[in-house]
């Protein structure tokens, strides 16, 4: 297993149980992204890695290029699914931030996730992009209207080393694109969140909504 993955298993699962990928934000790390949301509470294998340098492609300051982050990811499942009674008609990509965009994109190129779900996601892929993917994924996005690190309307980012202009999509584009790939075949669904920034709210910090709460509801996961 990777080590920088940190994996929660509840005790006492009986049978095949749900896979949840956690992907951290840019500056965090897997250990404390598991904590901080309360994912850990799921009845369900947890794996929360470590970006390398605290970040995830296809972001342009990530030290990893896609392929090498999917190869990994890829890997940390595999053994998951090796050494645990996994159902694998029920693995999950959850992301914050930086987070979410890896986890979307992921979901372009894979088809071994059932679901995904993000917040305040950094997102790059185009809602042409999203649409042409060939295999439709029950997709959560959540985003505040007060996020100033990825606005709710996306925006247009200074190149970082001389590279193209850095494009976060509007959290409307990228459930746009989904829309268009789901179809009836998978659930699309937004929660425009008003005067949320760029967070995770849940528990005693939940306001007007409770992030982690919403997830599990959307992926039918029971609570530990």
């Amino acid at each position: 297993m990777d080590p920088s993955c940190h994996v929660s298993i509840p005790e006492g699962l009986n049978g095949p149980a749900p896979l949840l990928l956690a992907l951290h934000g840019k500056g965090d790390n897997g250990n404390d992204f598991l904590e901080g949301t309360g994912l850990g509470r799921a009845r369900a294998i947890v794996a929360a890695p470590t970006g390398s340098g605290l970040a995830w492609a296809p972001a342009p300051y990530a030290r990893t290029s896609f392929e090498e982050d999917k190869e990994r990811i890829d890997g940390i499942l595999d053994d998951l699914i090796t050494t645990h009674d996994v159902d694998t008609t029920r693995i999950y990509a959850v992301g914050f931030s930086n987070g979410g965009g890896l986890a979307v994109e992921l979901s372009l190129h894979s088809d071994r996730f059932a679901g995904v779900a993000t917040v305040s996601a950094a997102v790059r892929a185009s809602a042409e992009q999203i649409a042409q993917a060939p295999n439709p994924v029950d997709y959560l996005n959540i985003h505040g209207t007060y996020d100033d690190v990825v606005p709710y309307e996306g925006e247009q980012r200074s190149p970082y080393s001389g590279v193209e202009d850095d494009v976060i999509q509007s959290a409307s584009d990228v459930v746009a694109g989904f829309e268009r790939r789901n179809g009836d075949a998978a659930r699309t669904e937004h929660r425009r969140v008003e005067k949320m920034g760029h967070e995770w709210p849940t528990g005693a910090w939940a306001r007007n909504i409770d992030v982690t709460e919403e997830i599990f509801d959307f992926f039918g996961l029971q609570r530990s």
